[in-house]
C-alpha cells in the first residue's frame, strides 16, 4: 500500500515490500554540468570548448630525491596536445574521457579496460495521471528503473546479457550519438518492464533510445594514478552511475592528486584503484565477452560467493587437472582458476546462490575441520610473485620493509611496506634465497600495486632487477597441526625444531 501511495501506477500485487529512500532525487544533466563548470570557473579553472585533446606529452626524468638518493628515471606526464596543434604544459593529467578513456589511455601505454555497451530507455507519450514528483521505481527482478520524464514515464532497461559496442574503437566524433535499436532482442525486456506499470502498454512511445554506456570488468569504477605513467590519473568506467558517484569520486581523486600519488589514507580504495587491472583485461576478446555480463550485473543480486562466468579457463596452475580430478569447484581469482571447495563425488554444482549457508556448505565445513584439526593442502598459485635480484637487492628491500628481510639465507620474512607518510601500502612476505636473490609474494589483488611500489622507489644507483614470475611458479600452502608430520614423511631432514608460525 505504501509503494502504491508513492507511485500510484505501480503494479504491487506481486510485491511483498519496498525500500523507500527519502533523500533520493533526480538532476538534470545539463543543469548539473553548467553548475559544475560555473563552480570551476569561480575557482580559476579554464574550460576550452570546440577543441579536443589529441594526446599526452611525457618525459623520463628524476622527479624527486629520497634522502639524497636520486630516484630512478620513470615516465611521467608533462602536458597535453590539442587538436588545434597547441600544447598545454601540466604536471598532472586526469583522464575523465568516459567510454573513450580506454583508447585515449592506450596512446601512452595506460591500461584502462572499460568497454562500451548498448544501453536502452523508452520514453512514453504524455500521461496526464503522472506526477513529476513521484520517486524512481527500481525493480531488479525485471532489470528496469521507471521515473517521470517529459510528461510521461521513462523505462530504463538493463538486460541480463548486454551487447558490446565499439569494441575496436569508439568514434571520436560520436558525442550525443545514437545506435539503431535492436527491437527483436529488447522486446522481451520491454514487455516485462511494462508489467510493473501496466498503463504504459496503452500509450504510445515518444522515443526508444539506444546509446553506448561503458562498464568495467568488475562493475567498479577505475580511479587513481596509472601504474604505467606517473601523474597520469584516471576517473572513468562509472558503470552508468556517474551522477550518483561523481561527487565522491571527485573528492577522493582530488585528495589522491594532492597526496602526490599516495592513495588516500581516509578511505579504502583497493576495489576502485586502477592498478587492480591486468593487461589481458584490455584485449578485444576479453572486453567483448565480459562487458555483456558486467552490464547484466547492474540489477542482479550480488551474492557474496558469486564468480564471473565469462572469460574463464585461461590461467591455470600446474595442479589444475589434478584438482579438477578431485571434483574441485573453481572460481575466478584475478583471472586464475582457483578451487573454492570440492564435491564428495561427481561434478561440483552450486544449486542456488545465497546470502546464508549454500548447498556446498557441508563440503566446505569438512575441509575447514580437516585444516583446523589435521592437515590441508591449498593451491595458492594465484598469489603474485616477484623476483628481486642484484647486488643491492637486500638493502633495497630492507629499505621498503618494516621488518628485517635481509638476514640469513632461506628465511621467509613476513612484513609490511609503508608509504612516505607512514601508511600501509602492502602486506607480504620476502624470502631471501641467497645474498643477491629474493622472492616477494603478495596477494593477487595487489599485483601491480606492489610491483609499481618497488619500481618507483629504485634509485639510479641501485643494482637491482625486478621480474614478475607469478606464472612461473606453482605455490602450495600446507596448513594445519599435522602439516609438520606430513612434511616429515617426505624428507630425511629432522623437522622437530623447524620454526613453524
Amino acid at each position: 500500500e505504501q509503494v502504491k501511495s508513492k507511485f500510484p501506477l505501480c503494479e504491487t500485487n506481486d510485491v511483498l515490500a519496498g525500500f523507500y529512500v527519502s533523500d533520493d532525487g533526480r538532476v538534470n544533466p545539463t543543469d548539473a554540468t553548467m553548475a559544475l563548470s560555473k563552480g570551476a570557473r569561480m575557482n580559476d579553472a579554464q574550460i576550452f570548448e570546440g577543441v579536443s585533446v589529441s594526446g599526452v606529452t611525457k618525459s623520463r626524468s628524476v622527479l624527486s630525491r629520497e634522502k639524497n638518493r636520486a630516484l630512478a628515471e620513470i615516465p611521467h606526464v608533462t602536458g597535453i596536445t590539442l587538436s588545434n596543434g597547441k600544447e598545454i604544459r601540466a604536471n598532472t593529467v586526469v583522464n575523465c574521457a568516459g567510454m573513450w578513456a580506454r583508447q585515449f589511455g592506450e596512446q601512452c601505454g595506460v591500461n584502462i579496460p572499460n568497454q562500451a555497451a548498448e544501453h536502452y530507455y523508452l520514453i512514453t507519450d504524455s500521461m496526464p495521471e503522472v506526477d513529476p514528483s513521484w520517486p524512481v521505481i527500481e525493480d531488479s527482478s525485471k532489470a528496469v528503473y521507471i521515473r517521470p520524464e517529459g510528461g510521461g514515464l521513462m523505462l530504463g532497461l538493463f538486460e541480463w546479457t548486454g551487447a558490446p559496442w565499439g569494441v575496436g574503437a569508439v568514434p571520436n566524433d560520436f558525442s550525443f550519438g545514437e545506435i539503431e535499436p535492436d527491437w527483436d532482442r529488447m522486446a522481451p525486456y520491454l514487455e516485462d518492464a511494462m508489467k510493473r506499470v501496466p498503463s504504459t502498454v496503452h500509450v504510445g512511445a515518444k522515443k526508444f533510445f539506444c546509446g553506448p554506456e561503458s562498464f568495467t570488468p568488475d562493475n567498479s569504477p577505475i580511479i587513481g594514478e596509472a601504474p604505467e605513467l606517473r601523474n597520469y590519473f584516471v576517473a572513468a568506467g562509472l558503470n552508468s552511475i556517474g551522477i550518483l558517484t561523481g561527487g565522491g569520486i571527485g573528492k577522493v581523486l582530488a585528495e589522491w592528486i594532492e597526496g602526490r600519488g599516495q592513495t588516500p589514507n581516509n578511505a579504502d580504495v583497493t576495489c576502485i584503484n586502477i592498478d587492480r587491472f591486468h593487461k589481458y583485461q584490455g584485449n578485444i576478446g576479453y572486453r567483448s565477452d565480459r562487458v555483456g555480463e558486467a552490464l547484466g550485473n547492474t540489477y542482479r543480486i550480488h551474492y557474496p560467493d558469486h564468480s564471473p562466468k565469462t572469460c574463464r579457463g585461461v590461467k591455470k596452475s600446474a595442479l589444475h587437472e589434478r584438482l579438477k580430478g578431485r571434483n574441485a569447484f573453481f572460481r575466478d581469482v584475478s583471472g586464475w582458476e582457483s578451487p573454492a571447495w570440492y564435491a564428495h563425488k561427481g561434478s561440483p554444482v552450486v544449486e542456488k546462490e545465497s546470502f546464508g549457508r549454500e548447498s556446498w556448505f557441508p563440503n566446505w565445513e569438512a575441509e575447514h575441520r580437516a585444516c583446523r584439526e589435521n592437515v590441508a593442502l591449498f593451491d595458492m598459485s594465484f598469489m603474485s610473485k616477484f623476483l628481486v635480484k642484484g647486488n643491492d637487492a637486500g638493502s633495497f628491500l630492507n629499505r621498503l620493509s618494516t621488518a628485517n628481510v635481509n638476514g640469513e639465507d632461506g628465511v621467509i620474512a613476513y612484513t609490511q611496506w609503508l608509504n612516505e607518510h607512514g601508511y600501509m601500502e602492502a602486506d607480504l612476505t620476502v624470502t631471501k634465497i641467497d645474498e643477491t636473490t629474493f622472492l616477494v609474494v603478495t596477494t593477487d589483488t595487489m599485483h601491480n600495486h606492489v610491483f609499481t611500489h618497488m619500481r618507483r622507489r629504485l634509485s639510479s644507483s641501485d643494482h637491482v632487477f625486478l621480474s614478475d614470475v607469478t606464472g612461473a611458479y606453482t605455490q602450495i600452502n600446507l596448513q594445519g597441526p599435522s602439516s609438520k608430520d606430513l612434511l616429515q614423511m617426505l624428507t630425511s631432514q629432522n623437522l622437530k625444531q623447524f620454526p613453524f608460525r
